[in-house]
């Protein structure tokens, strides 16, 4: 009896035991799935800041974001095009900074010419490619190819109308009601019907400098940049 008495309390053990076993197997198997968890979460985490560095061009080198920086300056030169409404895109950059023509802009606008009327004429054809970028210290350099329609071809192209224009009774009359307003308006509006017709596309690869600004990003040079505005004209001096 002592015997069986003894097998039993055995046997009770044993399943104590099987007891005890499965459940730290089970712990081991929470704590496992937990610990999975924990580390998918985490690895979650980490990509989305990965992506989100991407996103933002955390990674990408001084040259690549001198890139950036001409293609946003160009990309103010672009004249946007209006929706079937009429709305231009708010989020555009025209127009840009800086046209390089203010003294010729500011004889303009003596005769009546609307400056934003004259550049959406001058950069209605004007596309460009951004190239190479090359960076030293804080100085940099973006290869820019830009392809526009000639201001100087337009213009001499329109004197020569305005010159046939002269003769004919039409230009008397409009002399003698406008002035010399009216003979202007003409000889504008036969520069814009010539860049219009894009009728002398020129293509200039030009160099941009770029400096690097007190918040460590570039910054182009265009101001008194002869080249780079004569190639934005299709190779016109402004």
């Amino acid at each position: 009896m002592a015997g069986a008495s003894c097998s039993r309390g055995a046997l009770t053990r044993g399943r104590e035991w099987d007891k005890l076993g499965a459940l730290t197997l089970r712990k081991g198997r929470d704590m496992r799935d937990k610990r999975t968890l924990i580390v998918a979460g985490a690895a979650v985490v980490v990509v989305a800041a990965l992506a989100a560095a991407f996103a933002l061009g955390a990674f990408r080198s001084d040259a690549d974001r001198a890139r950036d920086v001409a293609t946003e300056l160009l990309e103010s030169y672009v004249v946007p095009e209006p929706d079937e409404d009429g709305n231009e895109p708010g989020d555009g950059g025209w127009p840009a900074a800086d046209f390089g023509d203010a003294a010729t802009m500011e004889a303009l606008v003596r005769y009546g010419v609307d400056a934003d009327a004259w550049h959406r004429h001058c950069f209605g054809n004007f596309s460009f490619e951004v190239g190479e970028a090359s960076t030293d210290g804080d100085s940099a350099s973006v290869s820019l190819t830009v392809t526009n329609a000639s201001l100087s071809s337009a213009v001499s192209a329109a004197g020569a109308d305005f010159a046939a224009y002269a003769e004919t009774s039409e230009a008397q009359d409009a002399y003698a009601a406008g002035g010399r307003a009216a003979l202007f308006s003409y000889l504008v509006e036969r520069v814009y019907a010539h860049l219009d017709a894009n009728e002398s596309p020129v293509t200039t690869t030009v160099s941009l400098p770029l400096t690097r600004g007190e918040d460590g990003g570039w910054v182009p040079s265009v101001s008194g940049n002869a080249e780079f505005f004569s190639a934005l004209y299709g190779g016109s001096d402004v």
